[in-house]
């Protein structure tokens, strides 16, 4: 393929189309533009995910949800990052380190993943054993969204990591908030 040069665009033609969950019926195309999410990309990586040049950011999510659309793709490339893709579950490839040793291999500042996937890993790894034959003094942020992050499972996580997990909530409709 032939390098192509950047395409101008208004900050209002669309940037993508996600579909919403359904809970309330069927599932609605959510389009979003190309300006105001690039600027809110961009500030909530230096601002929230501290996450800049040269540094490495992990959002362990679906692409297809806003949250893995946003900082798999968009986020990280607009701040000058890297983006560190995972594809599996967090469990049994091949055991319930495979988060931290993806932290540990890659140097990831900010991690990002879901409450389940967090479930699953203590269900596997109860004491935390797989995490302390990791290095993870890369890790700086660990965030959790998608569905309620629940107070034990919350507990648990900051006790192994030993910093505060952040839980916040997302929704396609609205992009971030």
């Amino acid at each position: 393929a032939e390098p192509a040069d950047c395409v101008p665009v208004q900050a209002t033609d669309p940037l993508y189309v996600l579909y919403t969950s359904g809970t309330t019926g069927k599932p609605k195309g959510v389009v979003r533009d190309n300006g105001g999410h690039a600027v809110a990309l961009r500030w909530t990586m230096e601002h929230i995910y501290d996450v800049g040049p040269g540094q490495a950011m992990c959002t362990a999510s679906d692409v297809g949800w806003v949250v893995g659309h946003s900082y798999i793709v968009y986020g990280p490339l607009l701040a000058g990052a890297t983006t560190v893709m995972y594809e599996g579950k967090p469990v049994g490839t091949p055991d319930a380190g495979a988060f931290w040793r993806l932290i540990e291999d890659h140097g990831v500042r900010s991690f990002f993943t879901a409450p389940t996937a967090l479930r699953a890993i203590r269900r596997a790894d109860p004491e935390g054993e797989l995490l302390k034959d990791h290095d993870l003094s890369s890790l700086r942020h660990f965030f959790a969204a998608g569905e309620r992050l629940d107070p034990e499972t919350q507990r648990w996580i900051e006790g192994l990591l030993g910093m505060p997990v952040i839980d916040h909530w997302w929704q396609t409709e609205t992009g971030w908030a």
